[in-house]
């Protein structure tokens, strides 16, 4: 692991942490946030397996600071994977099609985990119910994360850090 990775690493983690903490509108169970964004944007900067790293950290130490303790093990997991299926996907060759794929297989990913938790923790009925919710989060973050990418990729000084 270079200097490099570990600086990029460190800056994702603090980034998806602010906007997981302080970017967020509450829903029924948990809340809805911004962090997902940053996640899939990460995972076209880093390597899958850095991208994983940063992405469980930044998010289950949002949790913390949020007080939703009982999630932090499950999103560290749950964040994690999804940033190693986005990457995996998403970091040797970039395009649309790609992108897209990446994104909604990684927020699938990410609203099964947390319903199966959820499932257990809170009963299924609840867990079920706020499925449209937890749909709204990765929507988003493919409809602000795409263009981004799309858009980096397209600048130089950006592409050298890859």
């Amino acid at each position: 692991m270079k200097i490099l990775d570990i600086t990029k690493m460190g800056i994702s983690a603090s980034l998806i942490f602010l906007a997981t903490s302080f970017i967020k509108i509450p829903i029924a169970i948990g809340y809805i946030h911004a962090g997902d964004i940053l996640i899939m944007v990460s995972c076209y900067f880093m390597k899958p397996k850095y991208a994983a790293i940063a992405s469980g950290i930044g998010s289950m130490l949002a949790d913390l600071l949020a007080g939703y303790v009982i999630y932090m093990p499950v999103t560290l997991v749950v964040k994690a994977v999804m940033a190693l299926i986005a990457g995996t996907i998403v970091y040797k060759k970039t395009d649309l099609y790609r992108l897209v794929t990446g994104y909604i297989l990684a927020g699938l990913f990410m609203i099964g985990g947390y319903l199966v938790f959820e499932g257990f923790y809170y009963g299924w009925a609840p867990a079920i119910a706020n499925i449209p919710f937890a749909l709204i989060q990765p929507a988003v973050g493919i409809a602000v994360a795409v263009p981004m990418v799309l858009l980096f990729k397209r600048i130089p000084s950006l592409n050298r850090y890859r």
